[in-house]
């Protein structure tokens, strides 16, 4: 830059003083050294600073070339130009407005500014800005100054960005820090408390609160104070733990109250700061007491639990060269509580399951154990039993207590049980062995009609290995199609026709026949009961549809089914499908259910199902009613087309009174309900007659017929079909 007015002045002094030529030669070398000076300022602050020169209306007049530098504008292009030629944009409007304003009112103004260069690239300068003065001490113009802080700028934006950082880690640290469950309290190495989080404070305000040796006011420290201020943690870190040195006790457990437990974590950082974290586990220790109970008590009733027995029957052995005498296991099982269970629901079964469980417990002398097994299932164990005559005789007084009546919601029920004994130490020193022996003797109570007891022998355990085998035998059968399929007639006894058939599965293993008691007993046991049901229904669409091929009547054919396989998700179609395999209708075929069917807990899935059923032609019996507990509710319940009374009623009709009024009422009943009656077990021609004369729709017995392979049933149509006539007439006339 030229220092012209510098020029100008010194000039007009050398002219000044050239008329005095005493000084002429003074003056010259005083311009010259201060031109010389000036020069040197200048050559400085061009190496060093920014500088500009504009008017009074912003343009540039001047510039050096650390400017053109910085802001990659040629001194051409800038000299002449506004001076926001270089305006980034950043700053706003009001900021340039008070700049104008302090320089135009003649003084220097100082800040920060954000330039943009030619490429668009920012940079920050720090500006000075004064008036340069003209004649008459006006300002002719503006001078200004400017250093490059960019990376300054950018240090201070990254310092500013990394104590923002900081603070949010801290901000962060401390959030977790309140809101960590767990008490964490630190002192410094000289003991001095420094920081407790909101969980510890609400832990030792609670212990002030309740008295336990906390001074209140003093556990909540907001400064950093001796930990003789918080005397309620004297043990958990006082003065004396100091000699825990750079490695802490492990982890320990204190209890601060009857219901209050800490675990105390104690470190100590490098820094020598003691940090202690104390969790509450008070919850934890409960949960242990509980637990500990739950593995010694039932928790419904609040017997023994199985742990308990067993341990129990340990001892027994352990104790027997104490000169322990007899002992007696009894298991204890429930008579039908399943099907109380799906008529009064859980609550009404849980109820009477304590119910019992009282009952056991007040029967039992002190010394004897009571516990329950699980579900239905108890256990008594007697110490100090003399003879299996004893054991019987206290196993039949429970089953009388057990036996009286009792309350279940808004009904009274009588419940019974059955029981299986076992002797130690002659029927078994395990609990294992004993528990099985006396398994197999409850077996034997319940396979014998139940409510009763049974003493263990070995000849039980010869009767559960024949069952074993019996339900080995019959998996083959099934998978093979070894069994049979017995059919026995219906009659109508108003016309005195045939109607139609009964299935019945039999089963002739070698030369011996399985009762069919039994064999559905086993199957239901090994849970084969679906598949032996689907097997009897094969045959038996089979057997009829081949009488129909010949030309013979066999009418509709009835299946029994379990609540298992209604249950099935399948059964409908499958049914279905095994029907119209053989050519046959949903009209050929009948269910025939039973009333434990009805009081199932998925009762209502399938009476759904039956209803599909009925839709599609099957018709639906309801077999051996009044043998259970169905009421009139599930008749309407269910799509009943017939009732099937049970023999037990039949064989009274001609001797009990009462066994004829319930036959009437009931054939009565089902037709005012639209129903139609079978009498099963008719035997002799009195008890056809009088069911003639009740009104009775069907007849099934071995009065008419046994039950009677395929070939044999065949035989029966056809001669039926020859002597229908006669037939006819012998039944207008009474049979």
């Amino acid at each position: 830059m030229k220092l012209e007015r510098e020029s100008d002045i010194l000039g007009r002094s050398e002219y000044s003083l050239s008329s005095d030529g005493a000084f002429a030669s003074t003056a010259n070398s005083l311009a010259s050294a201060t031109i010389t000076e000036l020069q040197a300022y200048r050559d400085a602050l061009d190496c060093a600073a920014i500088v500009a020169t504009t008017d009074l209306r912003g343009r540039i007049t001047e510039v050096n070339e650390q400017f053109c530098t910085i802001s990659e504008f040629s001194r051409d292009e800038l000299v002449g130009a506004p001076h926001n030629i270089v305006n980034s944009g950043h700053h706003e409007r009001t900021f340039f407005r008070n700049l104008w304003k302090t320089i135009a009112s003649g003084n220097v103004w100082r800040g920060d500014i954000l330039n943009r260069a030619k490429s668009g690239k920012p940079y920050w300068v720090d500006t000075t800005i004064a008036p340069l003065q003209g004649p008459g001490e006006r300002p002719s113009g503006y001078v200004s100054i400017r250093f490059d802080i960019t990376d300054r700028k950018a240090a201070e934006t990254r310092l500013v960005e990394e104590l923002a950082r900081r603070q949010g880690a801290e901000d962060l640290l401390r959030d977790i820090m309140e809101t960590v469950p767990s008490g964490i309290v630190t002192f410094d190495s000289e003991g001095k408390f420094r920081f407790g989080n909101r969980a510890f404070h609400d832990l030792y305000r609670h212990m002030a609160q309740r008295g336990d040796g906390a001074r209140p006011g003093r556990t909540q420290p907001s400064a950093p104070h001796d930990a003789d201020l918080l005397p309620a943690m004297r043990d958990l870190w006082p003065n004396s733990r100091r000699g825990d040195g750079a490695h802490p006790a492990k982890p320990y457990v204190t209890q601060l109250s009857a219901d209050k437990w800490v675990q105390v974590n104690n470190s100590r950082s490098t820094s020598g700061n003691f940090v202690s974290v104390q969790t509450d586990i008070s919850d934890l220790k409960q949960a242990e007491l509980l637990i500990k109970y739950q593995a010694e008590k039932d928790a419904l009733t609040g017997l023994c639990n199985r742990n308990v027995l067993i341990r129990r029957l340990k001892q027994l052995n352990r104790a027997r060269d104490g000169d322990t005498g007899a002992c007696a296991l009894l298991l204890i099982d429930l008579d039908n509580f399943k099907a109380i269970n799906d008529r009064y629901g859980h609550d009404g079964g849980d109820d009477l399951l304590c119910v019992i469980a009282r009952r056991l417990r007040s029967s039992l002398r002190q010394g004897d154990t009571a516990a329950r097994l699980g579900g239905d299932e108890f256990a008594v164990l007697l110490q100090e039993v003399d003879s299996q005559r004893d054991a019987a005789t206290i196993a039949q007084g429970l089953l009388k207590t057990m036996r009286q009546p009792v309350s279940v919601g808004k009904h009274m029920i009588q419940p019974s049980a059955s029981i299986g004994i076992a002797m130690f130490p002659r029927d078994g020193k395990s609990p294992k062995e004993l528990m099985k022996n006396a398994d197999l003797a409850l077996y034997q109570s319940k396979f014998c009609g139940r409510n009763r007891h049974s003493i263990y022998s070995r000849s039980m355990r010869r009767e559960r290995r024949r069952r074993d085998r019996l339900e080995e035998w019959l998996r083959s059968a099934i998978t093979q199609k070894d069994l049979a399929v017995a059919l026995q007639p219906q009659t109508d006894l108003r016309t005195g026709s045939h109607a139609g058939f009964e299935a019945l599965v039999r089963w002739q293993h070698g030369r011996r026949e399985i009762a069919p008691v039994e064999l559905i007993s086993v199957a239901e046991e090994a849970g084969l009961i679906c598949e032996l049901g689907y097997l009897v229904i094969e045959k038996g669409l089979a057997a009829v549809a081949a009488m129909k091929r010949m030309g013979l009547c066999p009418g509709n054919v009835a299946f029994n089914a379990s609540s298992a396989q209604l249950l099935q998700p399948d059964f409908s179609s499958r049914l279905m499908d095994l029907v119209h395999a053989h050519g046959l209708r949903g009209e050929d075929i009948e269910i025939e259910v039973t009333e434990n069917v009805m009081l199932d807990r998925s009762a209502a899935e399938i009476a759904r199902v039956l209803r599909g059923l009925h839709e599609r032609g099957v018709s639906v019996a309801l077999d051996d009613f009044g043998t259970g507990y169905a009421s009139l509710t599930h008749l309407k319940q269910f799509p009943i087309n017939r009732l099937k009374i049970d023999r037990s009623f039949i064989q009274g009709i001609l001797d009990d009174k009462d066994d004829g009024i319930i036959v009437r009422s009931i054939i009565s009943l089902a037709h005012g309900l639209g129903c139609e009656v079978v009498a099963e077990g008719v035997e002799v021609p009195a008890q056809y007659r009088q069911l003639s004369n009740f009104g009775c729709d069907f007849v099934q017995g071995y009065l008419l017929a046994k039950p009677m392979q395929a070939a044999d049933a065949e035989n029966y149509l056809a001669a039926l079909e020859h002597t229908w006539p006669t037939m006819r007439r012998s039944h207008e006339t009474g049979l």
